[in-house]
């Protein structure tokens, strides 16, 4: 199935009106990190605006909101097939250790980069406060993520075996935002281990 999805080739603001994003306070804004990657519900290009997209989000809402415009110079919108990544499980199940899940990441090439993982989603799933089954929380503990967006995520650096671990738990994979909010929380969301892989950004 071909989804029309918005990558973020650099770090961006997405804003509430299409101008300057400085221009704007702070609930009308939301910065996205490179190498994010949202599924479209619709998008467009607004009359008089040659340089921005005005975009409509599926599922996801940032600060509240779900349409967006984002400057086009920033961003690709492609309208490709969501090719499945290896999944957190199918990791660990090549560690003899079960509790983390252990991505490696040369430290040598990651400079001063930030937000050099990222979590991508293989088919519609929950993101959760807590790592049980989405049914038993309420509206503002979960958050449903469609399939093909990439989240960016906000880790520690590699260790000395360049390895960054992500805790397991009751089959979740826990994590953190890297500068986004989702439902007013970035730090410590669950995502079922079947559902989700994660990558190196670039």
């Amino acid at each position: 199935m071909t989804t029309n999805r918005i990558v973020f080739v650099q770090n961006s603001v997405i804003k509430q009106q299409p101008i300057d994003s400085s221009q704007l306070p702070s609930n009308q804004r939301q910065d996205i990190p490179a190498g994010t990657t949202l599924v479209l519900q619709s998008y467009s290009i607004p009359p008089g605006s040659n340089n921005h997209y005005k975009i409509s989000l599926d599922d996801i809402q940032f600060k509240g909101l779900s349409n967006w415009f984002a400057f086009a110079n920033h961003v690709q919108i492609i309208q490709e097939p969501i090719v499945p990544e290896t999944s957190v499980e199918a990791v660990i199940a090549k560690q003899t250790d079960k509790t983390t899940a252990q991505i490696n990441v040369n430290r040598n090439t990651l400079g001063t980069q930030q937000g050099f993982l990222k979590l991508v989603f293989n088919v519609d799933t929950f993101i959760k406060r807590a790592p049980v089954d989405s049914q038993t929380l309420n509206e503002q503990s979960k958050q449903l993520i469609p399939a093909g967006t990439e989240l960016i995520l906000a880790t520690s650096l590699p260790d000395n075996n360049n390895i960054v671990k992500f805790p397991i738990q009751s089959n979740h994979v826990k994590f953190n935002l890297f500068n986004v909010e989702i439902k007013g929380f970035s730090q410590d969301w669950y995502a079922f281990i079947k559902h989700v892989g994660i990558q190196r950004v670039g």
